[in-house]
Parts: structure tokens; sequence; C-alpha cells
């Protein structure tokens, strides 16, 4: 059979053989590349069997490419720039291998720090160190029996002191209502949504990490599409599919600093390590969301 190519040139395949690249989005951009290019290979070699059945047309002898090597030249292009259009579709081969094969690289590029995007309920369960917290903010205890005063003249009531901090204060007062929603929605104490916006964006809905995190709760692109979400820098979009990721992993490992731990370095990383990973950047960022969900909800106290 004759090559369409010759033989010396590297395939999609054959460059995907060979050195990783330098993020997780340019490696995914070359497994599509890869796939796609295994579909056109496949699809043309189907459409050269299909035409191998059809009986050749006496009316084009004589006419302009009409010979046999003219003709299988023609056809064979032909063939293949109608495969590699029709590749790469939703549902497609090409389509089905990628999704199968991205989790690999994803699980590749988690090991060295990244988020995992891989959606929670298709990991497998494993045991963990488990220590449980308490999302209930603390409560004011009264006194059962409290006495009249009388008083001559009415004091003036001295303001109690907030419930966030400053920084809760400015995302609550652009996102409160958004964050209230996911809140209700996934049974989350809207205080730790806060916090986890705080750390991950400092309220930027427009930030987007080296990675390719997106968003108030930068979510990865593959993370947001499990979760139902079509653009990550819409802040509503993102803080439902965030916090709906965050309840899957307090769900799955029922505490909250190893749910943390999972959101900043990967589900992988916690089971792999029984635990907290060993990463500075995640230990150092499951303590500042604690910190920060601890400030805000001290209990409120009178001057």
């Amino acid at each position: 059979m004759r090559s369409l190519a010759p033989t010396s040139a590297p395939t999609s395949l054959d460059t995907l053989k060979g050195n990783a690249a330098s993020t997780l989005e340019q490696e995914k951009a070359r497994l599509r590349k890869a796939t796609q290019e295994f579909e056109a290979f496949f699809r043309y070699q189907m459409m050269k069997a299909m035409r191998k059945t059809v009986p050749e047309n006496p009316l084009t002898k004589g006419l302009p490419m009409s010979s046999s090597q003219g003709k299988e030249t023609f056809m064979d292009l032909m063939d293949m720039e109608i495969s590699r259009a029709g590749a790469g579709g939703h549902g497609s081969i090409s389509d089905i291998l990628y999704r199968s094969t991205v989790k690999l690289i994803e699980a590749k590029y988690a090991d060295s720090g990244q988020v995992d995007p891989d959606a929670v309920s298709k990991l497998p369960t494993a045991t963990v160190k488990r220590i449980p917290v308490s999302l209930k903010p603390k409560q004011i205890e009264l006194p059962k029996e409290v006495k009249p005063v009388e008083l001559e003249a009415e004091p003036e009531i001295a303001p109690l002191k907030p419930r966030t901090t400053p920084s809760h204060d400015k995302i609550m007062e652009k996102y409160g209502n958004l964050i209230e929603a996911a809140a209700a929605e996934t049974k989350l104490d809207s205080t730790l949504i806060a916090s986890v916006i705080h750390a991950e964006s400092r309220g930027n809905a427009k930030a987007v990490s080296h990675a390719g995190a997106k968003g108030l709760m930068q979510l990865m692109d593959a993370t947001a599409e499990d979760l139902g979400v079509t653009d990550s820098l819409d802040p509503e979009q993102n803080i439902m599919g965030g916090s709906r990721f965050l309840k899957k992993l307090i769900d799955r490992y029922q505490d909250v600093e190893l749910a943390l731990a999972a959101y900043n370095a990967g589900p992988g990383n916690v089971d792999k390590y029984g635990g907290l990973p060993p990463f500075a950047e995640t230990q150092n960022y499951v303590t500042k969301v604690m910190a920060l969900f601890e400030e805000a909800t001290k209990s409120p106290k009178v001057p």
C-alpha cells in the first residue's frame, strides 16, 4: 500500500512519545492532536477498504486522472482530507480515546503538586487519617435568668464586632448572595466557602494560575467540565462548582483539613501519603484557609 507521507516524517503519535510538555495544558493539547490523527488514519483505512468494493466506471476511461496510479493518488489524498475533517467530534473515536487517557496525564502532573482535576466519585476509596473538625460556629452562652435593671436614661448601645474579618467582608459584600446560594445547596458553611475563595484568588473572578486554574475558586478545566461548569470565569458558575467539588471531598474524607489538602494537591496525593501530603505549598494552604475560617467564625464580643 502506498504511504501518504515519507516514512522519515514523524507522526503525531511519534511526537507524543517524546519529552512531555512543560505544562499540563500543552500535554493535553498534544494528546488531543494524537488521538485525532489516529482516528483520521482509522477512517482513511475504512474508506479505502470501502472504495475497493465499488466497480470501476467504464465511462471514465481516457479522462484526466483516470489511470490507475493517478486515480489512486487522487483518491488517497481526498480520503485522507475527508478523514481528518471528520475526526475529533464529540463522542468520536478520538474523543473517547482522549477522555480515557487524559486522566493518566493529569495524575502524572498531580504528583508535581498541581490540583488533580479527576472527579472524586471516580477515585477508589482509601483509608486515611481522619481528624474531625466541627463546622458549626461557636455559640454565645447567656445566663438563664436576667434581672431587669432600671435606668434613668437610655444608654448608648455599642455595636457588636463583625462576625467576619475585613477580607471576608469584602468577598461577602461582592459575592455574598452567590456564596449563600452555594452554601444552601451543598450544606457547607458559607464562611468556609469565602475562606477558600480568599486563599485561592483573593476575590479576583478573572484570576488564572500558571497551571490553568481559573476564577474565584481556581477550577481546572477538566474539573469544571465534570461539575457542569461551562464558564469558569463566571462568578456564579465558579462558586457553585467549586463548592460542589469541596463538598464531595469533605464527604469522601470526613475531614475538612484533608478535603482542603485534596482541593489543593489532588485526592491522589492525599491517598498516596495517607493524610496531609508533605508539600509546603499544600500545608501552608490548609493552614491559611483554616486560620481564615476560625478567625471569621469567632463569637462576637461586646466591648
